[in-house]
């Protein structure tokens, strides 16, 4: 068990320092392939891991000056009324639905990480209040948030493509303030969890330590590593797991019947 939690901590802390999207999209899978953990309370014990990991992998990106001030917080106040409606909504759908809602929101998210082209990048001077910019970063921020909530993600996958596509940020950029948003998004979703009772908080204390410290590394690696591939790569393995994650459901379906 604490061998498998180190192993699952890692692997979340590796995809939320490298791409800026918490790292519940792995740890989800891995929560309730590896540790065998319920769906829903998976989903929720993920949410409240990732405001540690994303805490210690936007270290990294806030010395580098990869974060646009103005934009997380216009996108923060989005996710954060988001996140509450996502979190309260999950409490009331079955596992076997909040299982496939995941799998195919981590295949449209895959295929957009993969395909993504990133326009001439925006300056933070250029977010004025009330601006076209600004309320469609509350719009994507509030989105994201609900989706955050509900399948127990942080965000990030939502927010990295949309600031990369619809608000022109370069790709450093856009993980830094996902990491940010998602740390609000994270923290908003864990109180209505928390008080449903839906997180484990011995798996908590036993995933997040090693998830801190190899967030904090990958942060730092994410610095000096080609932008596009380190992007379409993780499209991959983003595809991979929504895949995996269709099949078992489809499997769990077929032996209900």
């Amino acid at each position: 068990m604490k061998l498998k939690s180190l192993l699952v901590g890692i692997a979340g802390g590796s995809a939320s320092g490298l791409t800026g999207i918490g790292g519940g999209t792995v740890l989800v899978p891995l929560l309730t392939g590896t540790l065998k953990m319920p769906q829903r309370q998976a989903h929720a014990t993920s949410l409240a891991i990732v405001i540690s990991v994303g805490i210690a992998a936007v270290i990294p990106y806030l010395r580098e000056g990869h974060v646009q001030w103005a934009l997380v917080l216009a996108l923060g106040g989005g996710a954060v009324l988001g996140a509450q409606i996502g979190a309260r909504t999950m409490h009331n759908l079955p596992d076997v639905w909040l299982r496939l809602a995941f799998a195919c929101f981590l295949l449209l998210v895959g295929i957009r990480m993969i395909t993504m082209v990133s326009p001439e990048a925006i300056s933070d001077s250029q977010l004025q209040f009330l601006s076209k910019e600004t309320l469609l970063a509350l719009a994507i921020g509030l989105t994201g948030g609900a989706f955050g909530g509900l399948l127990g993600i942080g965000g990030g996958t939502l927010f990295v493509p949309a600031l990369v596509l619809l608000l022109s940020l370069n790709q450093l950029d856009a993980q830094g303030v996902s990491l940010i948003v998602v740390v609000l998004t994270a923290i908003s979703g864990t109180i209505a969890n928390v008080r449903a009772g839906f997180v484990d908080k011995s798996t908590v204390i036993w995933v997040a330590p090693s998830a801190i410290i190899v967030g904090f590394m990958a942060g730092l690696l994410a610095q000096n590593l080609d932008e596009t591939i380190l992007t379409r790569l993780f499209g991959l393995v983003v595809l991979y797991v929504g895949s995996k994650t269709i099949l078992s459901t489809v499997r769990t379906l077929r032996s209900a019947k």
